[in-house]
């Protein structure tokens, strides 16, 4: 009866003791193992129903001590599973140790004999605990917040607070050389297992709470099974100065002085492959910059417009342009982070749209979340950008900064010589053998898994209506219809500067201060869309100014062309001829006085009249100038006439001329 009460020690759901865990007995050395081995018999002999006296017989074990080892096992473990047979292991300790006994020594003695001394105390006294936790946490109660404070102050807090509860010299930890800063040392380390996110905030910063789930030891939700199952999206601060010289068509050469601008890549994260890179010469990226990197990525490119480097020896950057068949090569997931420009909800709806897949964005200021493509921003750095002459390294205090603005300018360094640095840099990148993946290079490795069935990964175009519809990946702005019913000013649109129409839109006079929604490629600025806002109405292709229809380039070329000419006519724009011939009269006339001192009067005002012209003719030269260099905005709603003037005005009728200029027929 009394074997049957004590067997229940080991409740049912946990008879199977195969199912309990354990320790590596390999792990051990020979004495070790044989106490491990002795103490597991018998707890499996236990179980088995052996009487108390065999047990004995056989491992030398008694019956409180098998009952005890027994207890131990059933004990609750850090993992959220029992203790089982790894509580078996020799002077293994389950649980911290409970001091009962007090604590007796003579002044200036050593710690030794103190263990459990602090746990003691804290139980008598747990306000101390509680300060001492809020103290070394961050969060001292009824205090101003202390910022991340030193074990010695903190040590000396402690002993503060023992003093206040009338600690004497004879107590513990006054009684010890160290006055007990070891074990409070200690409490503070052990407190990052009981308060890992607490402690990572309060003594190494935030970034450190972001990156407590790294490394955590669980799967990850998206895992690298195949290509193209993941890309990563993001940009790049470049920290090298440069001088873009812009070439029109017209043979003008525009320089921008740029101190740091962007570039963005996107990389296929099982093989970290660049798939495509776009220079976005803006402080902060934009959506369009976003939209661009993936077209790139997406959309094959000739002519022109075509990204090319003189470093590599066929002139090709990227994967796409090695390999045709790659050509609107669809992927699963995209991953972002927070920035501005990434969440716009316009850049998120095309991105979805078009490619069909998941956009994830990362935890705010985790870069470590996208560490592939972050890991490839110092390699093509270090490779390339911070070898120029116009680096600002990685700092002001580094040793490779050597007036960088200035050696742009001494050097030439324009954006096309940092542009082929970087796609040069790009192509060894995806050519260069990779740890990763048993060194080999990123695109041979994707070579290899398209012609590999086993490999999982497969041609996934996009839908053909999403590769000929360039509006899904195009720039979209909302803009006004401008004309004037008094005038007879058409109806247009004015985007970038430039004058937008067609027949459908020219002849809708209704259409005047309405908003029409506009989708222009990003790579040419010929190609413009646009529908009506509210009903849908779709007008077709608009067309570019007359004088305009043979450039195709694309609409950041044309925003930094308008920027850098408007910039540069205002640095150029020096005193006028007439300012000069004034300056000259004036001149002479003060020299006339001096010589006959006296001034002819007749002459004098006559000369007078001239200059009071010549300003007048200037002022309003300067006025016309000034008009012209403002950007247009949205133009105000034209004001009606008298109704005693209307009928006195009449048009003459207008004819459509093949030169498409209109032909006006006399009164």
């Amino acid at each position: 009866m009394s074997a049957t009460r004590n067997r229940s020690l080991i409740p049912q759901s946990l008879s199977d003791l195969t199912l309990w865990p354990a320790p590596d007995e390999r792990a051990f050395d020979e004495e070790k193992r044989a106490n491990y081995l002795r103490r597991r018999l018998a707890v499996q002999m236990y179980s088995d129903g052996v009487r108390h006296e065999d047990i004995t017989r056989e491992t030398g074990l008694p019956r409180q001590t098998v009952c005890n080892m027994v207890h131990r096992c059933l004990m609750g473990a850090e993992d959220g599973t029992i203790a089982g047979f790894r509580a078996l292991v020799p002077w293994k300790r389950l649980a911290g140790y409970d001091r009962k006994l007090p604590i007796v020594r003579e002044l200036g003695d050593g710690s030794a004999g103190c263990a459990g001394a602090l746990t003691l105390l804290f139980s008598r006294f747990p306000e101390v605990e509680k300060a001492v936790r809020s103290s070394f946490l961050g969060h001292p109660s009824g205090r101003v917040p202390n910022g991340r404070v030193s074990y010695t102050a903190l040590h000396g807090e402690f002993l503060d607070e023992l003093r206040q509860l009338n600690f004497t010299d004879r107590d513990w930890p006054f009684n010890t050389k160290d006055c007990g800063y070891k074990s409070l040392r200690a409490y503070c380390l052990a407190l990052l297992k009981e308060e890992p996110v607490l402690w990572f905030g309060a003594r190494s910063g935030e970034d450190a709470v972001r990156r407590h789930g790294v490394g955590s030891g669980f799967r990850s939700v998206f895992p690298k099974l195949r290509g193209y199952g993941a890309c990563q999206l993001d940009f790049h601060k470049v920290d090298a100065a440069s001088v873009i010289i812009i070439e029109t068509e017209t043979g003008a050469r525009l320089p921008v002085p740029v101190a740091r601008w962007h570039i963005g890549f996107l990389i296929e994260e099982r093989y970290n492959l660049v798939l495509g890179a776009f220079a976005a010469l803006e402080r902060t990226p934009s959506g369009d910059s976003v939209l661009e990197v993936i077209d790139v990525a997406l959309r094959p490119c000739e002519g022109k417009g075509a990204v090319s480097c003189h470093l590599t020896e066929d002139g090709k950057v990227f994967p796409l342009q090695l390999m045709p068949e790659l050509a609107f090569q669809g992927f699963s997931v995209l991953k972002m982070d927070n920035a501005w420009s990434n969440a716009a909800t316009g850049v998120v709806d095309n991105i979805i749209n078009t490619v069909g897949c998941a956009v994830n964005f990362g935890p705010v200021k985790a870069w470590w979340r996208r560490h592939p493509i972050e890991r490839i921003f110092g390699e093509l750095t270090q490779r390339g950008l911070q070898r120029l002459p116009s680096t600002f390294g990685s700092g002001p205090d580094d040793t490779k900064r050597s007036n960088p603005l200035e050696n742009a300018v001494k050097f030439e360094i324009t954006i096309k010589d940092l542009l082929d640095v970087i796609h040069g840099c790009i192509r060894e990148h995806n050519d260069d053998a990779n740890e990763g993946i048993d060194f080999a290079s990123p695109m041979t490795a994707l070579q290899h898994d398209l012609g590999n069935p086993d490999a999982g990964v497969f041609l996934q175009p996009l839908p053909r209506a999403a590769q000929a519809d360039f509006r899904l990946l195009s720039h979209t702005e909302v803009v006004t219809v401008c004309g004037n019913l008094h005038t007879n000013v058409r109806p247009h649109v004015t985007l970038g500067r430039w004058k937008y129409t067609n027949a459908a839109l020219a002849n809708s006079y209704d259409l005047i201060d309405h908003q029409l929604i506009a989708y222009c490629d990003l790579r040419d600025v010929q190609n413009v869309r646009a529908t009506v806002l509210g009903t849908g109405e779709q007008l077709g292709a608009l067309l570019a100014p007359a004088g305009r229809r043979g450039q195709h380039i694309s609409w950041r070329t044309r925003a930094l062309i308008n920027q850098a000419g408007l910039s540069e006519r205002n640095r150029t724009n020096h005193t006028s001829v007439a300012s000069n011939w004034r300056e000259t009269k004036e001149e002479t006339l003060r020299e006339t006085l001096k010589v006959t001192g006296k001034r002819k009067r007749k002459r004098a005002s006559n000369e007078a009249l001239e200059v009071a012209k010549l300003e007048a003719e200037e002022s309003r030269a300067n006025a016309r100038r000034d008009t012209a260099l403002e950007i247009p905005e949205e133009p105000e709603k034209p004001m009606h006439e008298p109704a005693s003037t209307q009928h006195e005005k009449r048009r003459a009728p207008t004819f459509a001329d093949p030169a498409d200029a209109p032909i006006y027929l006399g009164d």
